[in-house]
């Protein structure tokens, strides 16, 4: 029996592993064979005639896979469909970020946000700049981005974890200089410097 187990990350679809986060509180052997069943395939049925040292070999291949780190990529072809990440967040339109708010990293929706992020690339130069396709809500592409492969998936979702941080460490900067803008202003105001204009 010919078995096709994923090498690494991205030999796993987005559907594989939104099934296999479903399974929520599934322990021990029940777990077991439906992690092999979801990432290659192979019925329960015929899981039961497979030899232990293949079953053990499967569950390791299938862990070092989903173990795997993932880098941030800004393209990739699916199904003959070259695919760009949203190219410039400054003009990030508000039905875009409506959506990304709205469906978060929620596992089930998964696919959902990575048809906000990625679309279809419409135009390219000779530099790598890139134009994607229009945002029209999720429905054309969300059934298509189940199965894109997670370590796309995983380097998006990186790369949006590292903005958000920087986008807190951005605030919190922000912040702590506009508290020192209003000390001194106060200071200024107690001692009777900010109403000299007003008194000459």
């Amino acid at each position: 029996m010919e078995v096709l187990l994923p090498e690494n990350i991205s030999d796993i679809t987005l559907e594989q592993y939104i099934k296999f986060a479903a399974l929520g509180d599934i322990e021990g052997v029940k777990l077991e064979k439906r992690k092999i069943e979801i990432f290659t395939g192979i019925s329960k049925r015929r899981l039961n005639q497979v030899k232990q040292k293949d079953y053990d070999d499967m569950l390791n291949q299938i862990d070092l896979a989903l173990s795997q780190d993932s880098e941030f990529k800004n393209k990739f072809t699916m199904n003959g469909i070259e695919y760009g990440f949203i190219p410039n967040f400054d003009k990030i339109t508000a039905g875009e970020w409506g959506d990304i708010s709205k469906y978060n990293v929620e596992t089930e929706t998964l696919n959902r946000l990575m048809a906000i992020l990625f679309r279809p690339i419409t135009d390219e130069d000779n530099f790598g700049n890139y134009k994607i396709a229009k945002y029209n809500g999720t429905e054309e592409h969300a059934k298509a981005m189940l199965q894109t492969p997670m370590n796309i998936v995983n380097g998006a979702l990186v790369f949006f974890y590292n903005l958000a941080k920087e986008l807190q460490q951005a605030i919190h900067q922000y912040m702590e200089q506009g508290q020192k803008r209003v000390s001194k202003h106060q200071t200024s105001l107690k001692n009777g410097d900010g109403m000299q204009p007003f008194l000459n």
